[in-house]
C-alpha cells in the first residue's frame, strides 16, 4: 500500500510539473521593419519592454502563461503591430476577449521608429528608442527614456517617471492617481495629476503648463528668452524654482492658501476678503511666470 501510494504522489508530482511547463512557453517573433516606421505595441497584463536597436528588423519575444495565447507580429506598409492574445491570430479589440492572463513581452524596435504602446493592467519601459513614443497603460507603471519629439505619455492609477537627454521637444504627460516624475526634459510640458504628485525637472524650457486637483507640484526648471510657465492647483500645494538669463515676469494668486518667495517680495492681502497675490519682475523680466491656487500653499524662488 505504501508503495503504491508513493507511486501516486510521484505521478501526481510529474503532472502538476508538466501541466505548469505547458503553461509557461517563451515564444518568439521577428520581421523586417522600416528604419522609420510604426511600431503599435500591446498587451492587456503583466508587463511590456520597448528597446530600440539599430536594425531594421522588429523582434518580439513573450513568455506567456496560458497555452491559448498567441504572440502575434504583423507588418504591412511601414507600420509593424505586435501584441499577446488570447487565442486571436489578428491584433485587435477581439484578442482580448476571454480571461486575460498575464504575459511578460519585450519588443525590439528599429531606434528611430515611431512606437504606440498599450496596456491595461502591465507595466509599460521603454529605452532607446529615438522617435516618438505614445505610451499608455490603464493601471501600471509607466518607465521611459525619451529623445525630442512630440511625446504622450498617460496613465490612470500607475506611477509614471521618464527621462530626457535635455534635447528640446513636445511632451504630454497626465495620471489620475499616480505620481510623476520628469527629469532632464527640455522645450514644451504639459503636465496633469490629479491625487498624484508631480515632480518636474526642466532644462530648458520654452512653454510650461502644470496642473493638479489635490496632488503637490514641484517644478525646477531653467525658463528660455520669451518662455512661460503657468502652474496651477485647486487644493495641493506647490514649490516652483524658476531662473531664467533673461529673466521674467511674474504674478501668483491664491485664494485661501499661503503665498511665500525667497527673495523678499511683499504679499499682497485682498482687505475686503479672501484672497493673496504677489507679482514682480526678474531681471530683464522677458519670459512670464503665472501661478494660481485655490486653497494650496505656493512658494516660489529663483534658484
Amino acid at each position: 500500500m505504501t508503495s503504491s501510494l508513493s507511486r501516486v504522489c510521484i505521478l501526481t508530482a510529474s503532472l502538476t510539473l508538466a501541466a505548469g511547463a505547458a503553461q509557461a512557453a517563451t515564444v518568439q517573433r521577428q520581421v523586417p521593419a522600416a528604419p522609420r516606421g510604426e511600431v503599435h505595441i500591446s498587451n492587456i497584463a503583466g508587463s511590456i519592454l520597448v528597446r530600440g536597436w539599430n536594425r531594421s528588423t522588429v523582434a518580439a519575444s513573450a513568455e506567456m502563461t496560458d497555452p491559448r495565447q498567441r504572440l502575434v507580429v504583423e507588418a504591412h506598409s511601414g507600420r509593424t503591430t505586435v501584441c499577446v492574445t488570447n487565442g486571436a491570430t489578428h491584433c485587435g479589440w477581439w484578442s482580448s476577449s476571454g480571461r486575460t492572463h498575464r504575459a511578460q513581452l519585450t519588443v525590439y524596435v528599429p531606434e528611430d521608429s515611431e512606437v504606440d504602446v498599450s496596456a491595461v493592467s502591465a507595466g509599460i519601459t521603454s529605452r532607446g528608442v529615438a522617435g516618438v513614443q505614445h505610451l499608455r497603460s490603464v493601471s501600471g507603471r509607466i518607465d521611459a527614456t525619451l529623445l525630442a519629439g512630440d511625446n504622450l505619455v498617460k496613465s490612470v492609477t500607475g506611477n509614471i517617471e521618464l527621462q530626457g537627454n535635455r534635447t528640446s521637444g513636445r511632451l504630454r504627460v497626465a495620471t489620475v492617481s499616480g505620481d510623476l516624475r520628469l527629469v532632464n526634459i527640455a522645450g514644451t510640458l504639459e503636465a496633469r495629476t490629479v491625487n498624484g504628485t508631480l515632480d518636474a525637472n526642466i532644462v530648458s524650457a520654452r512653454a510650461v503648463r502644470l496642473h493638479s486637483t489635490s496632488g503637490g507640484i514641484t517644478l525646477h526648471a531653467q525658463l528660455l528668452r520669451g518662455g512661460i510657465v503657468k502652474s496651477d492647483s485647486v487644493s495641493g500645494s506647490q514649490r516652483l524654482s524658476v531662473s531664467a538669463p533673461a529673466g521674467y515676469a511674474y504674478a501668483a494668486e491664491a485664494f485661501s492658501g499661503h503665498l511665500e518667495n525667497c527673495f523678499g517680495q511683499p504679499v499682497i492681502h485682498n482687505h475686503y476678503g479672501p484672497g493673496s497675490r504677489m507679482d514682480g519682475t526678474r531681471g530683464p523680466g522677458e519670459g512670464r511666470v503665472r501661478i494660481g491656487s485655490l486653497s494650496g500653499n505656493v512658494s516660489r524662488c529663483d534658484h
